[in-house]
């Protein structure tokens, strides 16, 4: 196989573009690959790797002092999901499964809010 080949398929295999829409540290909003790949991360003591806080399609965001709130969507879908993090108990050692609560149906989500205090969705993608 022709090495210039050998290279172009290498750079292609290993480049993704990527994105930030929505920051509230450490908390983000990013893109990777395609800007339908919208996933909540955190980011792991300050540097530029993250971990998955709610996977793709997240379509809104907030967040108050003390939650996180995502919305997320099926795409081709009317589906839509409800996510929250509390903050004071997020730790970057800790899976997704393991802090982020949900996924709760509108229903359920705006009783937790009304209880919790969890802010509005201040962002939509």
């Amino acid at each position: 196989m022709n090495r210039a080949l050998i290279v172009f398929f290498l750079v292609t295999l290993c480049s993704c573009d990527s994105g930030v829409l929505w920051s509230d540290h450490p908390y983000e909003i990013h893109w990777i690959d395609t800007e339908n790949n919208v996933t909540l991360a955190r980011r792991i003591n300050g540097g530029p790797d993250t971990i998955g806080r709610a996977d793709s399609e997240v379509i809104a965001v907030g967040s108050n002092d003390k939650f996180v709130v995502a919305k997320q969507g099926v795409i081709g879908s009317e589906d839509i999901s409800y996510f929250y993090i509390e903050k004071s108990k997020d730790s970057t050692y800790l899976n997704l499964d393991e802090i982020t609560q949900g996924p709760f149906s509108e229903v359920q989500f705006l009783k937790i809010k009304a209880e919790l205090g969890i802010p509005d969705f201040s962002k939509e993608f």
